[in-house]
Formats: structure tokens, C-alpha cells, sequence
């Protein structure tokens, strides 16, 4: 099967760094655990201060489905509302995903071909 996204990026959690393969299959599997990836996007991307606990709730399946760590959303909340440093983190992993699963013009994404018009 192909597949659209085909990236990966690393998440560090209890002090050492996981990779997360970001295909179909685990944007599909986020969405099916009630995700809703097109909304966190907009979210994100509007600035301000996001949604919290979607946020943990998102970096929880990211663990579980996308890391394989055995992890909930209170772990995950505990992190994020005791260490500023750690929240921010989380937070602009949280974009970097987005940006990898939307992305806005990305040249490793394969774009359809365009038959040239015949003179």
C-alpha cells in the first residue's frame, strides 16, 4: 500500500528518545481512538494557549499506538502540568507533528502528476 505520509520523528519520554513512525496506519488508529488530527491541527495552529488536556490526550496514543510505551493520560498530564520546560516541549512536538501529518508544501510528499495539454 502506498502511503502519504511515510515519516518519522523522535518523542523523549522518561528520559530517553523513541522514535514514532508516522504513517497512515497511525493516523488512522489516532483518529479511530477519537482523535480528530484535522481539528488538533487547527487548534494548534491558531497561537494561544491550546487545548490541554486534548493535547495530553493526543501525546498519550502518540505513546501507546506510535511508541508502544505503556503510559496514560494522567502520566502524560502530570508531565505537562508540573515542568514548564517539559510543557513546552511536548507542546512543540505536538506542532512538529502536525506539520509532519498536514503538511503544507513538502517536496517528499508525492504529488499526482499532470498530463501537458497537447497544441
Amino acid at each position: 500500500m502506498a502511503n502519504y505520509i511515510d515519516k518519522s520523528m523522535a518523542i523523549t519520554w522518561g528520559g530517553k528518545s523513541h522514535k514514532i513512525d508516522i504513517t497512515n496506519e497511525l493516523c488512522n488508529a489516532l483518529e479511530s481512538n477519537g482523535i480528530n488530527l484535522f481539528a488538533m491541527s487547527v487548534e494548534l495552529s491558531r497561537g494561544g494557549v491550546p487545548k490541554f488536556f486534548l493535547m495530553g490526550d493526543l501525546i498519550t496514543k502518540l505513546l501507546v499506538l506510535g511508541a508502544q510505551i505503556d503510559v496514560s493520560q494522567d502520566d502524560v498530564m502530570q508531565v505537562l502540568t508540573q515542568e514548564p520546560a517539559d510543557s513546552v516541549a511536548l507542546f512543540k512536538f505536538c506542532n512538529a507533528f502536525m506539520g509532519k501529518v498536514f503538511p503544507a508544501s513538502d517536496d517528499s510528499v508525492k504529488k499526482p502528476v499532470k498530463a501537458k495539454a497537447k497544441k
